[in-house]
Protein backbone atom coordinates (compact mmCIF):
# COMPACT_ATOMS: atom_id res chain seq x y z
CA UNK A 1 0.00 0.00 0.00
CA UNK A 2 1.45 3.34 -1.06
CA UNK A 3 2.24 5.94 1.56
CA UNK A 4 -0.03 9.02 1.42
CA UNK A 5 1.57 12.07 -0.16
CA UNK A 6 1.62 14.17 3.02
CA UNK A 7 3.25 11.32 4.94
CA UNK A 8 5.78 10.84 2.14
CA UNK A 9 6.68 14.52 2.35
CA UNK A 10 7.14 14.24 6.12
CA UNK A 11 9.33 11.15 5.72
CA UNK A 12 11.49 12.88 3.13
CA UNK A 13 11.82 16.04 5.20
CA UNK A 14 12.75 14.04 8.31
CA UNK A 15 15.34 12.10 6.35
CA UNK A 16 16.91 15.27 4.96
CA UNK A 17 16.81 17.03 8.35
CA UNK A 18 18.43 14.12 10.20
CA UNK A 19 21.03 13.64 7.48
CA UNK A 20 21.97 17.33 7.42
CA UNK A 21 22.05 17.43 11.22
CA UNK A 22 24.26 14.35 11.46
CA UNK A 23 26.58 15.73 8.76
CA UNK A 24 26.80 19.07 10.55
CA UNK A 25 27.59 17.47 13.91
CA UNK A 26 30.00 15.05 12.26
CA UNK A 27 31.76 18.02 10.64
CA UNK A 28 31.92 19.99 13.89
CA UNK A 29 33.56 17.01 15.57
CA UNK A 30 35.44 15.43 12.68
CA UNK A 31 37.12 18.42 11.06
CA UNK A 32 38.78 19.72 14.28
CA UNK A 33 39.78 16.15 15.15
CA UNK A 34 41.33 15.68 11.71
CA UNK A 35 43.23 18.97 11.97
CA UNK A 36 44.47 18.05 15.44
CA UNK A 37 45.77 14.69 14.20
CA UNK A 38 47.72 16.46 11.46
CA UNK A 39 49.03 19.50 13.34
CA UNK A 40 49.83 18.18 16.79
CA UNK A 41 52.18 15.45 17.95
CA UNK A 42 51.10 13.77 21.17
CA UNK A 43 51.25 10.29 22.71
CA UNK A 44 48.76 7.95 21.10
CA UNK A 45 48.27 10.03 17.96
CA UNK A 46 49.11 7.10 15.70
CA UNK A 47 46.70 4.84 17.56
CA UNK A 48 43.91 7.40 17.28
CA UNK A 49 44.50 7.78 13.54
CA UNK A 50 44.37 4.00 13.16
CA UNK A 51 41.08 3.86 15.07
CA UNK A 52 39.63 6.68 12.97
CA UNK A 53 40.52 4.89 9.75
CA UNK A 54 39.20 1.59 11.10
CA UNK A 55 35.87 3.24 11.91
CA UNK A 56 35.38 3.98 8.20
CA UNK A 57 33.88 0.48 8.10
CA UNK A 58 32.10 0.75 11.46
CA UNK A 59 28.99 -1.46 11.04
CA UNK A 60 25.86 0.71 11.41
CA UNK A 61 24.03 -2.05 13.24
CA UNK A 62 26.80 -2.12 15.88
CA UNK A 63 26.56 1.66 16.27
CA UNK A 64 22.81 1.30 16.69
CA UNK A 65 23.13 -1.40 19.33
CA UNK A 66 25.75 0.52 21.33
CA UNK A 67 23.64 3.67 21.39
CA UNK A 68 20.52 1.66 22.16
CA UNK A 69 22.21 0.28 25.28
CA UNK A 70 23.09 3.81 26.34
CA UNK A 71 19.69 5.35 25.60
CA UNK A 72 17.32 2.62 26.75
CA UNK A 73 15.41 3.16 29.97
CA UNK A 74 17.82 1.05 32.01
CA UNK A 75 20.89 2.62 30.38
CA UNK A 76 23.05 5.47 31.70
CA UNK A 77 21.30 8.00 29.41
CA UNK A 78 17.82 6.52 29.73
CA UNK A 79 16.49 9.45 31.75
CA UNK A 80 16.90 11.72 28.70
CA UNK A 81 14.10 9.87 26.92
CA UNK A 82 15.84 10.06 23.54
CA UNK A 83 15.30 6.48 22.39
CA UNK A 84 12.86 6.14 19.47
CA UNK A 85 13.12 9.83 18.63
CA UNK A 86 14.70 11.63 15.65
CA UNK A 87 17.47 12.80 17.99
CA UNK A 88 18.50 9.18 18.61
CA UNK A 89 18.72 8.58 14.86
CA UNK A 90 20.77 11.77 14.48
CA UNK A 91 23.20 10.60 17.18
CA UNK A 92 23.58 7.22 15.52
CA UNK A 93 24.33 8.73 12.13
CA UNK A 94 26.72 11.24 13.70
CA UNK A 95 28.65 8.33 15.20
CA UNK A 96 29.07 6.97 11.67
CA UNK A 97 29.92 10.20 9.86
CA UNK A 98 32.41 11.69 12.35
CA UNK A 99 35.34 9.27 11.81
CA UNK A 100 34.83 9.38 8.03
CA UNK A 101 34.98 13.18 7.92
CA UNK A 102 37.93 13.24 10.36
CA UNK A 103 39.96 10.76 8.33
CA UNK A 104 39.28 12.48 5.02
CA UNK A 105 40.21 15.81 6.59
CA UNK A 106 43.54 14.32 7.64
CA UNK A 107 44.11 13.17 4.05
CA UNK A 108 43.10 16.53 2.57
CA UNK A 109 45.51 18.52 4.77
CA UNK A 110 48.32 15.96 4.51
CA UNK A 111 48.21 16.16 0.70
CA UNK A 112 48.88 19.90 0.60
CA UNK A 113 52.10 20.81 -1.26
CA UNK A 114 55.13 21.28 1.02
CA UNK A 115 55.58 24.88 -0.16
CA UNK A 116 52.07 25.71 1.06
CA UNK A 117 52.93 24.33 4.50
CA UNK A 118 56.15 26.37 4.54
CA UNK A 119 54.32 29.59 3.67
CA UNK A 120 51.75 29.00 6.40
CA UNK A 121 54.45 28.23 8.98
CA UNK A 122 56.74 31.09 7.96
CA UNK A 123 55.07 33.69 10.16
CA UNK A 124 55.21 31.63 13.34
CA UNK A 125 51.40 31.28 13.64
CA UNK A 126 49.62 29.96 16.68
CA UNK A 127 47.96 26.54 16.50
CA UNK A 128 44.58 28.14 15.85
CA UNK A 129 45.93 30.41 13.10
CA UNK A 130 47.78 27.51 11.49
CA UNK A 131 44.67 25.31 11.57
CA UNK A 132 42.52 28.01 9.96
CA UNK A 133 45.13 28.70 7.27
CA UNK A 134 45.58 25.04 6.37
CA UNK A 135 41.84 24.46 6.45
CA UNK A 136 41.43 27.29 3.97
CA UNK A 137 44.10 25.79 1.70
CA UNK A 138 42.52 22.32 1.92
CA UNK A 139 38.96 23.60 1.55
CA UNK A 140 38.17 21.53 -1.54
CA UNK A 141 39.21 18.27 0.07
CA UNK A 142 37.49 19.08 3.35
CA UNK A 143 34.27 20.02 1.57
CA UNK A 144 34.45 16.72 -0.29
CA UNK A 145 34.82 14.97 3.07
CA UNK A 146 31.63 16.62 4.29
CA UNK A 147 29.75 15.54 1.16
CA UNK A 148 30.97 11.96 1.58
CA UNK A 149 29.78 12.09 5.19
CA UNK A 150 26.36 13.24 4.00
CA UNK A 151 26.22 10.27 1.65
CA UNK A 152 27.14 7.86 4.45
CA UNK A 153 24.36 9.24 6.62
CA UNK A 154 21.76 9.43 3.85
CA UNK A 155 21.40 5.73 3.15
CA UNK A 156 21.60 4.54 6.76
CA UNK A 157 18.91 2.02 7.73
CA UNK A 158 20.10 -0.33 10.49
CA UNK A 159 20.95 2.31 13.11
CA UNK A 160 17.84 4.34 12.21
CA UNK A 161 15.65 1.27 12.64
CA UNK A 162 17.16 0.29 15.99
CA UNK A 163 17.24 3.79 17.47
CA UNK A 164 14.10 5.23 15.88
CA UNK A 165 11.85 2.20 15.78
CA UNK A 166 10.35 3.17 12.39
CA UNK A 167 7.40 4.84 14.10
CA UNK A 168 4.90 6.21 11.60
CA UNK A 169 4.76 9.99 11.62
CA UNK A 170 7.66 10.29 14.08
CA UNK A 171 10.84 8.38 13.21
CA UNK A 172 10.18 6.81 9.82
CA UNK A 173 12.90 7.72 7.33
CA UNK A 174 13.20 6.89 3.65
CA UNK A 175 15.49 3.97 4.44
CA UNK A 176 13.20 2.40 7.04
CA UNK A 177 10.13 3.11 4.88
CA UNK A 178 11.77 1.22 1.99
CA UNK A 179 12.44 -1.73 4.30
CA UNK A 180 8.80 -1.69 5.42
CA UNK A 181 7.47 -1.64 1.85
CA UNK A 182 9.75 -4.53 0.87
CA UNK A 183 8.54 -6.58 3.84
CA UNK A 184 4.96 -5.87 2.75
CA UNK A 185 5.71 -6.94 -0.81
CA UNK A 186 5.18 -3.53 -2.40
CA UNK A 187 8.36 -3.53 -4.47
CA UNK A 188 7.19 -0.90 -6.92
CA UNK A 189 6.71 1.69 -4.20
CA UNK A 190 9.94 0.60 -2.54
CA UNK A 191 11.71 1.37 -5.81
CA UNK A 192 9.99 4.75 -5.98
CA UNK A 193 11.25 5.58 -2.49
CA UNK A 194 14.70 4.32 -3.46
CA UNK A 195 14.66 6.77 -6.36
CA UNK A 196 14.37 9.65 -3.87
CA UNK A 197 17.52 8.50 -2.09
CA UNK A 198 19.27 7.87 -5.40
CA UNK A 199 18.43 11.39 -6.58
CA UNK A 200 20.13 12.86 -3.51
CA UNK A 201 23.12 10.55 -3.96
CA UNK A 202 23.48 11.61 -7.59
CA UNK A 203 23.31 15.25 -6.55
CA UNK A 204 26.13 14.64 -4.05
CA UNK A 205 28.14 12.95 -6.80
CA UNK A 206 27.54 15.95 -9.05
CA UNK A 207 28.79 18.32 -6.35
CA UNK A 208 31.86 16.16 -5.76
CA UNK A 209 32.63 16.23 -9.47
CA UNK A 210 32.31 19.99 -9.55
CA UNK A 211 34.64 20.23 -6.55
CA UNK A 212 37.22 18.06 -8.29
CA UNK A 213 37.13 20.31 -11.34
CA UNK A 214 37.40 23.43 -9.21
CA UNK A 215 40.33 21.95 -7.29
CA UNK A 216 42.17 21.05 -10.50
CA UNK A 217 41.57 24.54 -11.91
CA UNK A 218 42.82 26.12 -8.68
CA UNK A 219 45.93 23.91 -8.66
CA UNK A 220 46.61 24.85 -12.29
CA UNK A 221 46.40 28.56 -11.46
CA UNK A 222 48.81 28.08 -8.57
CA UNK A 223 51.25 26.15 -10.77
CA UNK A 224 51.06 28.84 -13.44
CA UNK A 225 51.55 31.71 -11.01
CA UNK A 226 54.64 30.04 -9.54
CA UNK A 227 56.06 29.09 -12.93
CA UNK A 228 55.89 25.37 -12.22
CA UNK A 229 55.39 22.99 -15.15
CA UNK A 230 52.01 21.34 -15.46
CA UNK A 231 51.98 17.86 -14.02
CA UNK A 232 51.96 15.18 -16.76
CA UNK A 233 48.67 13.52 -17.60
CA UNK A 234 48.24 9.93 -18.73
CA UNK A 235 46.85 9.72 -22.25
CA UNK A 236 44.86 6.61 -21.43
CA UNK A 237 43.39 7.49 -18.09
CA UNK A 238 43.58 11.27 -18.04
CA UNK A 239 44.94 11.04 -14.50
CA UNK A 240 47.70 13.39 -13.49
CA UNK A 241 50.88 11.62 -12.61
Amino acid sequence: MAIPLDELVNITLLTVAVTIGATALGSLLGIPLGLLLVLERFPGRGAIRTIVYALYAFPPIVAGVLLYLLLRREGPLGDLGLLFTPVAILLGETLLTTPLIAGLTVSAVAELPPEVIEIVDSGGPSLRQRAIALLREARFGVTAAVLVGYGRSLAEVAAALILGGNIRGETRTLGTAILLEVNQGDFEFALALSALILAQALFMAFLLRRLQRAERAFAHRIDTSHGRPKRPTSEKTGVEG
